[in-house]
């Protein structure tokens, strides 16, 4: 198969886990709807046009590796207008229109990314890959200005093997059912907490798909699914068939 692979880079960068209010905690890799916004900010279109063109429809899949050095919390104070609120300072009650209310942000530091992108239209494969080297818009993962820098980009072809060995990666799996098992050989002297608990393949459901309300623009998630990020930890999935990218001796699947 073929794939466009893309080294790149962020100082601080984040991916809410869609479930959490005033705590935003943050996935440990981006996902497909956060990787859809980076190539709407290429191609210069807005989310709900990627949503409705590119990710329904699957117009592309993806693969990923990588890792960060350590994680921040960004604290926040926002404002929230409420209806109920506003009216009271209309009458005088309240001495501002709005609430404050206190958020924290989980942040990933010095994070290093892979993604392995490939399309059902081969003309996407150079549209793209012209895009990202010539963005409409400044290239995020994240929030807007959670900036990445692209290294290299490379068209590679792969082949899809079996019994091969993930790390610092996600699957579209729920590793809770499938068989796995810990290459701890692999693993020695690596940079992982001896407490297995924290180590173990986080297994949680995502969205992956959105209704966008035409009059407000609000996004309600349709469809979800369930995949498991592999931290540091390496596994063997003896039965599940994966790609091997044998010039940076990485493993993913594609979803």
């Amino acid at each position: 198969m073929k794939f466009l692979r893309i080294k790149c880079k962020g100082i601080f960068n984040s991916f809410r886990q869609y479930d959490f209010q005033t705590y935003h905690r943050t996935y440990p890799l981006p996902l497909k709807t956060t990787i859809g916004g980076m190539l709407g900010s290429a191609l210069g279109i807005s989310p709900q046009e990627v949503n409705d063109k590119w990710l329904i429809n699957d117009r592309f899949l993806m693969g990923i590796v990588g890792e960060s050095e350590g994680k921040a919390n960004d604290l926040w104070q926002i404002r929230k207008y409420e209806n109920k609120q506003m009216m009271a300072f209309e009458k005088g009650i309240a001495d501002a229109p709005y609430k404050t209310a206190v958020i924290m942000r989980e942040l990933l530091y010095d994070s290093s990314f892979i993604l392995y992108l490939t399309f059902l239209n081969d003309l996407d494969f150079q549209m793209i890959h012209d895009k990202l080297i010539n963005p409409e818009w400044a290239l995020s993962l994240g929030r807007e200005d959670e900036l990445i820098k692209i290294s290299d980009l490379d068209i590679i072809s792969l082949e899809k093997q079996k019994n091969l060995s993930y790390k610092n990666t996600v699957v579209p799996l729920d590793l809770s059912v499938i068989e796995y098992k810990i290459n701890f050989s692999n693993n020695s002297g690596k940079n992982y907490s001896k407490n297995l608990l924290e180590e173990a393949p986080q297994i949680l459901k995502i969205p992956i798909a959105f209704n966008y309300d035409d009059n407000t623009n609000e996004r309600v998630a349709i469809e979800f699914k369930i995949f498991s990020f592999i931290s540091n930890l390496e596994i063997n999935l003896p039965n599940e068939m994966g790609y091997y990218d044998e010039t940076l001796n990485l493993a993913f699947q594609i979803f």
